[in-house]
This record gives structure tokens, C-alpha cells and sequence, in this order.
């Protein structure tokens, strides 16, 4: 089986007091970015791996922290991971 790559979408929604908390641990894992977040506690985080049930395992792990109330998955993406070397056009 060739190697994936998935990127997912996901709105991690925290308690607006534990915001800085949560985001300092999401730098903490591998492949995630947090690309905004807002007063009220919600943030917006991209998710690569190599497999769903993975990108499952991280979101997991997200909703596991402290804080935290939520975890929506808002858009995932598959494809086979040499299509990241191919050249736009």
C-alpha cells in the first residue's frame, strides 16, 4: 500500500481562560498548526498524518487536554504522499 497523507481541518473549541495553555500544547504536536484564534476560545488547527486513523489518535489527543471542550472535524483531505513532490501547475 502506497503512504498517505491526510490533512484535516478541525475547530478545537477551549475554555477562553485556558486558550494560551492549549495552544502552547498544540505546538507541542507533530504536525499541528493553529492558524487563528478567537477571544471566545475557539481556534482553528490543521492536522497532518498518515493515515485517518491517526489524524483520529491526534484529535483525540487534542480533546484530552486540559480545557478543552470541543474538537470538530471541519474538512479531511487523502492523498498519496508522493503527490507532495509533484509540481503545481
Amino acid at each position: 500500500m502506497a503512504a498517505e497523507i491526510h490533512i484535516a481541518g478541525v475547530i478545537v473549541h477551549a475554555r477562553p481562560a485556558q486558550t494560551a495553555d492549549i495552544r502552547a500544547q498544540l505546538a507541542l504536536l507533530p504536525h499541528a498548526i493553529v492558524h487563528a484564534v478567537e477571544e471566545d476560545g475557539r481556534m482553528v488547527v490543521t492536522l497532518e498524518a498518515e493515515s485517518a486513523p491517526r489524524t483520529l489518535d491526534a484529535m483525540d489527543a487534542i480533546r484530552a487536554l486540559p480545557g478543552v471542550l470541543n474538537v470538530a472535524l471541519v474538512y479531511q483531505h487523502a492523498e498519496p504522499a508522493t503527490a507532495m513532490d509533484e509540481e503545481m501547475p
